[in-house]
């Protein structure tokens, strides 16, 4: 098995044809017909079902696709890294949205300090999509607030915080010691967008609690989401670290959720089969050195 003809497979994957895939690699369609079939006899195992000249990816072909995926950007990193000797290389790091805001800014500084050579690009995202940057090995390492299910990426946890409820200081609750969860399906709850660690978690405790939550505002931006909580259009449950300079200003309210554990793991997650540069461990270590406490919400918000 060459990596011809894993180039030649991940082809056909990702266009869903061997005629387009023929067409993207600039070969003929036999060609790519026929290093196809030698994949799947050297294997066993159907990488595609053929149904009404379609095709379909198969469990087998599915479980391929990870591997070939990696090994051919294995083999294009080594390349990039042999030319490149002696040159500036890159750090691709993916972060969740409140890792991003609390804490990227400061490892990446850390970072530069130690190896100013080196670049480091962010892309900032829910967790989902930064668990499927991994996985398509768009980023060489992600930080992310939430589980991460796959078998083909390893996650280490490494610091965490809680959800917190927060209410305008004029919203009733704001007097309140706690706040049963079964109240919150009759209000208006702003929420992060679905696919974010946060509103995952929140919709599995309330799931636990039999609470159905129709929320009246969805948003990936939690500033938009606090000032509609201001303006007393709602209330929001939302990462601590998010909200933490809005409550000590006094400008929201945060009040704990009775009977709920809202703590929250975060995660460094790479693909297991990555190659670990001394860049990449390096900074993976970094962030494990910036190891945070647990949040609990402060003594005047209780």
């Amino acid at each position: 098995m060459t990596l011809r003809h894993l180039k030649i497979f991940l082809s056909i994957y990702e266009t869903g044809s061997t005629t387009a895939a023929a067409e993207q690699l600039f070969i003929s369609q036999p060609t790519v017909s026929v290093a196809l079939r030698e994949l799947e006899e050297h294997y066993g195992v159907r990488m595609f079902e053929r149904y009404a000249k379609h095709l379909y990816v198969t469990p087998a072909g599915q479980q391929m696709y990870q591997y070939a995926k990696h090994l051919v950007n294995l083999m294009e990193e080594a390349e990039d890294a042999i030319r490149s000797q002696g040159e500036a290389g890159t750090l691709r790091v993916g972060s969740s949205i409140t890792i991003a805001t609390r804490f990227l800014p400061e490892y990446v500084r850390r970072f530069k300090e130690l190896y100013p050579q080196m670049q480091v690009q962010v892309k900032v995202d829910n967790t989902d999509t930064i668990a499927r940057m991994v996985l398509d090995n768009q980023i060489d390492l992600g930080l992310v607030e939430g589980q991460v299910h796959s078998p083909y990426i390893q996650a280490q946890p490494y610091s965490g915080d809680r959800l917190v409820l927060v209410c305008s200081p004029r919203h009733p609750y704001a007097g309140f010691c706690r706040v049963a969860p079964e109240v919150l399906a009759v209000e208006d709850m702003l929420l992060r967008e679905k696919g974010s660690a946060g509103r995952d978690l929140f919709d599995s405790l309330m799931e636990r609690r039999g609470v159905r939550i129709e929320p009246a505002w969805e948003s990936v931006s939690t500033q938009a989401l606090v000032r509609a909580v201001q303006a007393d259009l709602g209330v929001a449950v939302l990462p601590y670290y998010l909200v933490q300079e809005a409550i000590e200003q006094g400008t929201v309210t945060a009040v704990p959720l009775e009977g709920v554990d809202s703590c929250r793991r975060y995660s460094l997650i790479v693909h297991k089969s990555k190659f670990h540069s001394a860049a990449l461990d390096a900074f993976l270590e970094l962030c494990r050195s910036y190891q945070e406490a647990d949040v609990e919400v402060p003594a005047e918000h209780k």
